[in-house]
């Protein structure tokens, strides 16, 4: 039932969540667009590059030109989403004032980060040969 538990974490993805402090303390400090833009950012490249693939899908992470693909995707799809966030944060500054609608900003953002990431994954991934006696999946 607690089979989570007795998993050892890596600690480079401990750090990575660790790294969030200084962000979240200067927003919390300041509240200025920039301060909010950078938690944001943070937290989405945090979601996308570390949690999904360390955490959440850990094999999918193992596979054969996974990280090839996923960066050199992410070098095109991250840093537009990212203006798209600054863009918003800049225009709607209300969404940065409280802390709900900045994580829930930065959630959604991610979310379709990963999925538009996943699907170019999935698409440019090499295919794996066929086990023998194993029908392809139709």
């Amino acid at each position: 039932m607690f089979d989570y538990i007795d998993r050892k974490r890596d600690p480079f993805a401990i750090a990575f969540y660790c790294g969030a402090a200084p962000f979240g303390l200067l927003w919390v400090l300041h509240h200025a667009v920039w301060t909010a833009f950078l938690l944001q950012a943070y937290l989405i490249t945090m979601l996308v590059f570390v949690l999904d693939p360390f955490e959440a899908r850990p094999k999918r992470a193992r596979q054969q030109g996974f990280w090839k693909i996923m960066l050199l995707s992410g070098v095109i799809v991250h840093p537009t989403l990212l203006f798209g966030l600054w863009y918003i944060d800049s225009a709607y500054p209300n969404l940065v004032e409280g802390w709900v609608a900045l994580f829930t900003v930065a959630f959604v953002i991610a979310v379709i980060e990963l999925v538009v990431l996943g699907e170019i994954v999935d698409r440019l991934r090499p295919s794996e040969p066929e086990e023998e006696g194993v029908p392809p999946n139709v």
